[in-house]
Parts: structure tokens; C-alpha cells; sequence
């Protein structure tokens, strides 16, 4: 059987789901505290995140 990285990462992006699924661990898997956690961040940020439109639905 040939077990090269191409079969186990077939489009080398396991560094990035690896990055997603810390991420999600760090919040228990719960994609609201993620939300909230990045909204104050982008408070404390100010205008070091760049925002590329207005939303269509404000967020509540």
C-alpha cells in the first residue's frame, strides 16, 4: 500500500484544518462564543481590520 502525503493530504490543506480544529477546541466547539470572541476583537482592533462592505442583516 503507498502511503505518500498526497493520499493523506490530497490538496495540502491540513495545516489549515488542523488551525480550525484548535480553534473550534478552544471554544468548545461552539461557533457562538467564536462569533462573540471575534466581534470584541474587532473592537479592540478599531481600524486595523478592514472591512470590505456593510452587512445586508445587522448582527444582533
Amino acid at each position: 500500500m503507498n502511503t505518500t502525503s498526497t493520499q493523506t493530504d490530497p490538496d495540502g490543506l491540513e495545516w489549515l484544518r488542523e488551525i480550525r480544529r484548535k480553534i473550534a477546541s478552544d471554544f468548545d466547539h461552539d461557533q457562538k462564543k467564536i462569533g462573540d470572541y471575534l466581534r470584541e476583537r474587532e473592537k479592540t482592533m478599531g481600524d486595523r481590520i478592514v472591512k470590505t462592505q456593510k452587512r445586508l442583516v445587522p448582527a444582533k
